[in-house]
């Protein structure tokens, strides 16, 4: 099996250009900051097994970055929609003041990224996720 680099750098960076869609932004540091945010706080929020069958679907690069720092886990308890956007806050570092100055600006990223990945993973993956990730959080349909 070769190793095709370019070609792995190529699909996450479509995606990528992509999510900037989505997002409504130009910034593709902020766009790959909240999306990585968002992944890992769904990664955290959902049965280790979930987490992994989802990482699955990801290009290799948005791969490696969502299972940075995975460990297999019980999934995080939340709620409330306002501890979930917390919670994605969090999973931005440093960052989170300029990517999420508010809960409004995290659940409208959150929102977008939802989106995003009903259009790029499989149905039957997405519909776990938003399952294993509380009724009382609004996802997309």
């Amino acid at each position: 099996m070769s190793m095709n680099f370019e070609n792995y750098l190529k699909d996450s960076k479509t995606w990528l250009h992509e999510l900037c869609d989505y997002l409504g932004i130009d910034d593709e540091q902020k766009a790959g900051r909240i999306f990585r945010a968002v992944l890992h706080a769904i990664r955290d929020r959902i049965p280790a097994g979930e987490a992994i069958h989802f990482g699955a679907q990801l290009p290799i690069i948005w791969k490696g970055i969502y299972f940075d720092g995975f460990t297999l886990h019980e999934p995080v308890r939340i709620r409330h929609e306002d501890e979930w956007l917390e919670f994605i806050r969090s999973k931005d570092a440093f960052a989170e003041d300029a990517d999420f100055p508010t809960l409004d600006h995290a659940f409208y990223a959150f929102q977008d990224v939802m989106s995003f990945l009903r259009d790029h993973i499989s149905e039957g993956q997405y519909n776990q996720i938003t399952e294993a990730i509380h009724s009382e959080i609004t996802v997309p349909a």
